[in-house]
């Protein structure tokens, strides 16, 4: 499949709100899925405002890379808060030699990244969060992979907008980024909730959440929010996914 035609598929991947179980944090998943495949980076975080304007962890790449925008929220230092803060596009070609984020740097040469670029995540011209693509090589992206990876993140928080289904009005705006914001801090209890009963690591307790609902038809957040309230028990969870009634 040429690029040409990849690229196609991923907007229409990404701006596809019409599935039974649309969920804003698959969609932030799936954002990073199609970066790593269409662009030479080898990690992908997305974080996101709040209400109150404080940035939250909504995806990374499972490895040290894609960890690193915890830490930025974390410090409140690194290429994605200026980006959010500034609206603009920020670049870092070799961290080696680049002294803006000392933390962040540290802990991002210490994991191997070399070069890093963040790009806003935007609506109507106004950054909502910010999308930071971390490459272990010292290469800047191509102007016209950064064009790519701007209208890919362009899309994801216009597809955003349409979460819940039934928000259309003007005010639900809002509404809808918080209600992200809120759906990933329940995966994030539920994953520590897993994490606990069965002695595995976070990452391992996501994928058993993701896998949940797969089988089941539902949605990420809906199993997370269960577990979360106790209307199902880890114990469930893990009989049925070892294929037990």
């Amino acid at each position: 499949m040429n690029r040409e035609l990849r690229l196609t598929r991923a907007f229409v991947d990404l701006a596809d709100t019409l599935g039974a179980y649309f969920d804003p944090l698959d969609l932030f998943a799936r954002l990073g899925d199609h970066c790593v495949a269409l662009l030479e980076v080898d990690a992908v975080g997305v974080v996101m405002a709040d209400a109150r304007g404080r940035l939250r962890t909504m995806a990374a790449s499972a490895d040290d890379l894609g960890g690193l925008d915890v830490l930025q929220v974390r410090r409140d230092e690194g290429p994605s808060v200026d980006c959010y803060r500034t609206g603009e596009q920020v670049t870092a070609d070799d961290l080696r030699a680049d002294g803006r984020w000392p933390a962040y740097t540290a802990h991002a040469l210490e994991s191997g990244c070399l070069t890093v670029h963040a790009l806003p995540l935007r609506l109507d011209g106004t950054a909502i969060g910010a999308v930071t693509l971390a490459n272990r090589r010292r290469e800047a992206l191509p102007d016209s992979d950064l064009a790519v990876a701007q209208g890919l993140s362009d899309i994801v928080a216009l597809t955003l907008t349409h979460w819940p289904a039934e928000s259309r009005r003007p005010q639900d705006l809002l509404t809808s980024l918080q209600a992200a914001v809120s759906a990933k801090a329940t995966v994030e209890l539920a994953k520590g909730l897993l994490a606990e009963y069965a002695d595995v690591s976070l990452g391992e307790a996501l994928d058993i959440l993701r896998r949940h609902a797969e089988n089941t038809g539902t949605t990420l957040t809906a199993v997370a929010r269960r577990l979360a309230e106790r209307t199902m028990e880890p114990a469930a969870l893990f009989q049925r996914a070892a294929g037990r009634p």
